[in-house]
């Protein structure tokens, strides 16, 4: 017995992962006599091993139902590959032929086989920050289950930056009810507790009066901004500031709190799994640091250090946060230079600039930036970039083949983004680079075919599109009808050619695809369905998180697809999510997932 079990602990040893161990086993028991299964099976494993042998990299998946996501060839009955390329797809017969007869056979026992998922807008650092931290994931609390949350988190320390209590992920209706967090937070035990509550929008926060004297944000500094800024800061009528916070006033904030203690080496390789364990292996991160740190760029440092230790397990494709109205020559030399650093980490690749057109919609934040003025303030929100100036930056960083994503919430950031592509567009041609667009909350109707005719991709997050508090309550009463009658228009950008690509924005919601696909069929909320006519259907929304996601990111020659030459990157689901009901896709559960042959998930 001591010696089986030695054997079989060796044999072990010397496969790589799972699916080999098991395809070996089914190997053994196929030619069983009455002995030990187990003593087979670790004979035989042995063997290859003592030889000096190797198993063979090449496997073949079958049995399953195996989507694509290749327009030519949707669907197949099996696929090889070799270490951690595709070498064939098709029907079972011919993939057998194109292979080695040691290939190893993995049944997929009737499960669904796709490309592994690509997000197209996610802030995976972050977002392994907030597992870490005191967050609350966009769930709105009353008043005494905030009080609650927040005892216990002060006296576990989770929450806890420096000596500042500082709770993230805040549902934006938090804000209309400023008195709430002010009865809760400006009296004991906080009269000399510094707190810090920031929206899970990123572009929203709330602190308390320990922390505006700390900041030193008074009736005096409120005074001096221009009113460009004061924006940003909720006061009353003698300019005493109430707590709220949004956009770029957050930065006052942050210079006057304790840096983080949390590990950011350890924080990525907690989003990269978390992103894993959901079927993606690939995601376009928008904010891998601001071009005003130069080469000391903190995010691309992490990123760097996890492809290092080997735990960076998925294609990252980064955007630098960068400034429309700054001068742009200075901002692309930062950006070569990122480039000539960075550029050579495995599966790493800086492609371009981020940049914020405006902030949200929602009451009473209101940046935003609309064609017509919001109803209660007279305001249009905030164009957070000069257009002239901006269509100078969007050509020069076409032109030196650089990627613009714009992030833009509102209409006229929206039409504001799309012509300053247009000039870049007649100014240097097809430069052949997919600039995108995020977001997109209202769109004009006659913008749907500029994108197609600009050949700008938009990157949507669905989960968003719901008939809740957010699009109905917060939004819909403050923002003209005519405007609002197309909120997240997806459908609509579809019918006009746009390539759509999926993402979440996690972690400012859920970064599960399949939450998200199902929300982009029913666009049903709380407070009923949010505009009928833009429903997407499931074929559309599988290509939004494979090829179409690729495309977005200038790596559709190398995934995004079940083709032979490409990345193996799969993720192998319970169910078949091409054809169970709308109502069961959020269900949907990862078995495991595969980046470049190797499963770095499983369930």
């Amino acid at each position: 017995m001591i010696i089986l079990k030695w054997l079989l602990v060796r044999a072990i040893s010397c496969l790589s992962n799972l699916i080999e161990i098991q395809n070996m086993i089914q190997k053994v028991k196929s030619c069983l006599w009455p002995i030990s299964i187990s003593f087979l099976a670790a004979f035989l494993l042995f063997g290859f091993c003592a030889r000096g042998q190797t198993i063979s990299s090449q496997k073949i998946f079958f049995n399953g139902k195996i989507f694509t996501a290749n327009a030519t060839q949707p669907y197949a009955e099996a696929v090889a590959i070799e270490g951690d390329k595709i070498i064939a797809v098709g029907n079972l017969t011919d993939v057998k032929a194109k292979v080695s007869d040691k290939a190893l056979l993995v049944d997929l026992q009737g499960k669904c086989l796709l490309p592994g998922l690509i997000d197209s807008h996610v802030h995976a650092l972050s977002g392994g920050e907030n597992l870490l931290a005191a967050a609350l994931n966009d769930v709105l609390l009353g008043k005494e289950e905030l009080r609650d949350f927040a005892a216990r988190t002060l006296k576990s320390k989770k929450g806890m930056q420096g000596d500042v209590l500082y709770i993230r992920g805040m549902h934006s209706g938090t804000w209309a009810v400023v008195s709430d967090l002010d009865d809760l937070f400006n009296r004991e035990p906080y009269l000399n507790q510094p707190v810090v509550v920031r929206g899970s929008d990123g572009h929203t926060a709330w602190v308390n009066k320990v922390m505006l004297k700390r900041a030193k944000i008074d009736s005096d500094f409120i005074s001096s901004l221009p009113d460009t800024d004061k924006k940003y800061f909720g006061f009353d009528g003698d300019k005493n500031p109430n707590g709220l916070i949004s956009e770029d006033g957050f930065q006052n904030i942050s210079d006057a709190m304790p840096a983080s203690t949390v590990d950011p080496v350890m924080a990525g390789e907690l989003g990269v799994k978390h992103l894993n364990s959901l079927g993606i292996t690939a995601w376009l991160d928008p904010s891998t640091g601001d071009i005003s740190e130069g080469e000391n760029n903190g995010r691309l440092t992490v990123y760097q250090k996890l492809a290092t230790a080997n735990k960076l397990k998925g294609h990252v494709v980064g955007t630098v946060v960068a400034d429309g109205n700054a001068n742009v020559d200075e901002q692309i030399i930062t950006l070569r230079k990122l480039q000539k650093k960075f550029n050579g980490v495995k599966d790493l690749d800086i492609i371009g600039f981020k940049i914020f057109a405006d902030g949200v919609l929602e009451y009473p934040t209101q940046t935003g930036a609309i064609s017509i003025p919001y109803k209660n303030s007279g305001s249009m929100g905030s164009l957070m970039f000069d257009p002239a100036k901006f269509k100078t930056f969007v050509t020069k960083a076409d032109k030196e083949k650089l990627l613009v994503h714009i992030h833009a919430i509102g209409d006229r950031a929206v039409t504001e983004s799309l012509n300053a592509y247009e000039v870049a567009r007649k100014t240097n041609g097809n430069s052949g680079i997919v600039h995108s667009i995020t977001h997109l909350q209202l769109v004009k109707q006659s913008d749907f075919k500029r994108f197609a005719d600009l050949n700008i991709f938009a990157s949507v997050q669905l989960l968003w599109a719901s008939a809740d508090m957010y699009t109905i309550e917060l939004v819909n009463p403050y923002v003209d009808p005519t405007i609002t009658a197309h909120q997240y228009p997806a459908l609509s950008l579809v019918k006009a050619g746009v390539t759509v690509a999926g993402a979440s924005d996690w972690s400012v919601s859920s970064a599960n695809p399949f939450e998200a696909i199902e929300q982009a069929e029913t666009r049903r909320g709380k407070l009923d369905v949010l505009d009928a006519n833009e429903i997407m259907p499931r074929m559309e929304m599988l290509k939004a998180y494979t090829i179409n996601a690729a495309r977005l990111m200038m790596k559709e020659k190398s995934i995004g697809s079940i083709e032979p030459g490409k990345q193996a990157d799969f993720v192998l689901l319970d169910r078949d999510v091409t054809t169970i009901p709308t109502d069961q896709v959020k269900q949907t559960k990862v078995l495991w997932t595969m980046f470049g042959g190797e499963i770095v998930f499983k369930n």
